[in-house]
């Protein structure tokens, strides 16, 4: 049994999708029923609760040999943060996983995750790494790029509806979008996988983006010409940090540190995945045109 931790989550809707094809015994866990229309869900073991709740979880580990950690929040949950969600998560999972003997724990994190990241979500997700890497119990660790998604669900109707995006800087900012799809195929090919245990992998698309290649990109899905306009780095940042430091709320600092810094992989960062993974990953504009002719 594989327990999805994180299943209405674009990562998780996608390994539903693709496990149920391959027939696996799947254990949805979020904090809602799995919302997937199209896809007959009626196989699936379903437990609704949070993972910061330890009774919630060890019902959800009951029976469950390997664990896909892919929860994620929003910077607008309120009193809700990256450091509370995932490492208290994976602290109950870990337990829990100890209890119910798991054999395996797959985490997604963040492309730039580091113990000394000035973005909170960052640096959480790197003690979330810690603390499973140091759990005992054999864990697969992956640190994507962007998303597709991000395209469709912050650029196209920004553009939709002025016609321009603003961006911070100069907007050459490189970025590597995959597709969730693409990310939720790693995951269950990591399963009981040798090449992939005790291994943390860098992983993205194939092509890069500057912010300005991809909001022309989504203008051009839209048939229209996006319009661009730039915000000076240095102001921003004074404005963002004093309203963090007098509002205690950090997000917007969290976000101009994330849209001002490159997320890429490197050739041999992505030889690495490519040797433990067979994934054919997709390329974004034929995706992009087939998202926006569902709508």
């Amino acid at each position: 049994m594989i327990l999805i931790a994180g299943s209405n989550g674009h990562v998780g809707k996608e390994i539903v999708r693709k496990g149920l094809a391959r027939g696996l015994r799947l254990r949805c866990f979020d904090m809602r029923p799995l919302e997937l229309p199209g896809v007959d869900t009626s196989g699936l073991d379903m437990v609704v609760g949070n993972v910061t709740d330890r009774a919630a979880v060890d019902a959800a580990m009951r029976g469950v040999t390997a664990v896909m950690f892919v929860i994620g929040i929003k910077d607008r949950d309120k009193g809700v943060t990256h450091e509370m969600v995932e490492h208290g998560g994976i602290k109950n999972i870990i337990q829990a996983g100890r209890q119910a003997g798991v054999r395996q724990i797959m985490y997604i994190s963040s492309l730039g995750a580091r113990a000394d990241s000035p973005a909170r979500s960052q640096s959480a997700k790197w003690n979330t790494e810690q603390t499973l890497i140091a759990s005992g119990i054999p864990y697969t660790i992956f640190r994507p790029s962007a998303y597709f998604v991000d395209v469709t669900e912050h650029l196209v109707p920004r553009l939709r509806q002025t016609g321009s995006m603003t961006i911070i800087g100069d907007g050459h900012y490189r970025i590597q979008p995959l597709d969730p799809a693409d990310l939720a195929e790693a995951f269950l090919q990591a399963v009981d996988n040798q090449k992939a245990c005790n291994r943390i992998f860098k992983i993205s698309g194939e092509e890069v983006f500057t912010q300005l290649e991809l909001i022309r990109l989504a203008g051009k899905a839209l048939g229209i010409e996006a319009g661009i306009k730039k915000l000076p780095f240095g102001p921003l940042n004074f404005a963002f940090s004093l309203l963090a430091l007098l509002t205690g709320r950090r997000a917007l600092k969290d976000f101009l540190y994330r849209m001002t810094r490159h997320s890429v992989c490197t050739a041999q960062e992505m030889q690495e995945v490519r040797d433990a993974f067979h994934i054919e990953f997709k390329r974004l504009e034929p995706w992009l045109k087939e998202q926006l002719g569902k709508v």
